[in-house]
């Protein structure tokens, strides 16, 4: 398949998945280039802007990778795993996350 990196701005999705009974979240990132990822994380100098996804991933991640899609592109997965109990968790809603017209 033909590289179809001109186009990989134009078709992004993200989803995020929340298993709290499994206590973890899954995020998957899928564009349209066919290009795969390098096989580890690379260095990325101190002062370029970009480049450091993967890093974020290696390191924040519990388990990670990509894979191709069927209708071309691919998709980049995360898995989060939750450590903290139910007793530790927030009781209460952020105030950012809440509907300005909620009581």
């Amino acid at each position: 398949m033909p590289d179809q990196a001109a186009g990989a701005a134009d078709d992004i999705e993200v989803e995020l998945v929340v298993d709290p009974p499994h206590g973890h979240v899954v995020l998957a990132v899928t564009d349209a280039s066919d290009r795969p990822l390098p096989p580890s994380p690379a260095h990325v100098p101190g002062e370029e802007d970009g480049g450091r996804g993967l890093l974020l991933l290696d390191v924040l991640a519990d388990d990670h990778g990509w894979t191709p899609r069927l209708c071309g592109g691919k998709a980049v997965w995360a898995v989060f795993r939750c450590t903290c109990t139910p007793a530790q968790r927030p009781v209460t809603t952020p105030d950012r996350m809440r509907c300005a017209d909620a009581a």
